[in-house]
């Protein structure tokens, strides 16, 4: 009987420190609920004190004040496309071969007069002799080969760029010279290749990447670039809008004959470019202004701005900022509590 009450004494002491270890460990643990709940209360209440990342509130006053204009982004189509970069070239190669084509076209037409006037007198027999007449022809044979080894190194070198008719080579190359025309070589990214000659072709100098020149002759460039072994092509623009100087650097968009691809036309002056991105501002409320992310596929012609892909971030029936999309980034950054970032 001794023996069975010392066991229940023993499990009434084990109960006992069992449940106060429980209460303990539940007592730590609502501690711990409740520095959690505390804590995230806290971070809710400072949360409601920061502004959302992106968006501007304005008031109509001050919205006002800043001479907001918004629109609707216009449909467009671009047709598929392939980027390519390059440089403008230096005329001076082929203004030298100019020159060795028309020294040789002269001695050619000096030498084929001369055989011929010779051939004549010789059927004629007027006392021409064979040896002079033979002398004539291996003149004129031997200017007719070197006009025609220029003309097919021309070919060559410059396909389509550089006419066979001396009279309009001669136009080309004063154009060049007066910088009224400019050739420019460009090549596709390493690995790339077009089955197709492009349909059209547009490009832009760095650093005036919105004033796009429209090509009016492309032809593929005769060799291919050694470091990158890329497809090249050579561009001819006339009249262009501003002087092209040699060595330039260039993008180009070369124009796909295939289905063109829908999407919306940019105004220039709502693109901003901020943390290495390119943003619009979308009005989704009367006072709230939305910062979007977007992607430039390429400049449009004219003043049309920069095409978006369709399925992006922009949809048809936004509210875009087209002038002061700056102002609005500087009072996000400023309620940010930041300065503006290049």
């Amino acid at each position: 009987m001794k023996k069975l009450l010392n066991i229940l004494i023993t499990l009434a002491l084990l109960g006992a420190l069992g449940w106060t270890l429980w209460r303990g460990f539940a007592h730590q643990r609502e501690r711990e609920d409740e520095k959690k709940k505390e804590e995230a209360a806290k971070a809710e209440e400072a949360k409601k004190g920061e502004p959302e990342p992106f968006v501007v509130k304005i008031e109509k006053d001050k919205a006002k004040a800043l001479a907001l204009e918004k629109g609707e982004p216009e449909k467009a189509e671009l047709k598929p496309q392939r980027v390519a970069y390059g440089r403008v070239l230096d005329p001076t190669p082929i203004v030298s071969l100019d020159g060795e084509l028309a020294a040789a076209e002269a001695a050619l037409a000096a030498s084929r007069a001369e055989f011929e006037r010779t051939q004549a007198l010789l059927k004629s027999g007027e006392g021409m002799s064979r040896k002079v007449a033979e002398t004539a022809e291996a003149q004129f044979r031997g200017d007719e080969i070197k006009s025609d080894g220029l003309r097919r190194k021309a070919q060559i070198e410059w396909g389509a760029m550089v006419s066979l008719d001396a009279v309009k080579r001669r136009e080309f190359v004063e154009q060049l010279v007066r910088g009224e025309s400019a050739l420019v070589r460009v090549d596709l990214l390493a690995g790339d290749a077009l089955a197709e000659m492009p349909a059209s072709a547009r490009f832009a100098v760095l650093g005036r990447d919105e004033e796009t020149i429209t090509v009016s002759t492309i032809a593929p460039a005769a060799d291919t670039d050694a470091k990158t072994q890329a497809q090249g092509f050579l561009l001819r623009v006339d009249r262009p809008k501003f002087a092209l100087r040699p060595g330039m650097a260039v993008t180009a968009w070369l124009a796909l004959p295939a289905e063109a691809q829908h999407g919306f036309a940019i105004p220039r002056s709502a693109v901003l470019r901020h943390d290495g991105r390119t943003w619009v501002f979308i009005q989704e409320e009367e006072e709230k202004f939305v910062r979007k992310p977007i992607t430039l596929v390429a400049p449009l012609d004219g003043e049309k701005g920069w095409f978006v892909a369709d399925g992006g971030s922009i949809k048809a029936d936004d509210l875009i900022v087209e002038v002061g999309a700056q102002a609005l980034l500087s009072e996000e950054l400023k309620a940010q509590g930041g300065g503006e970032k290049e």
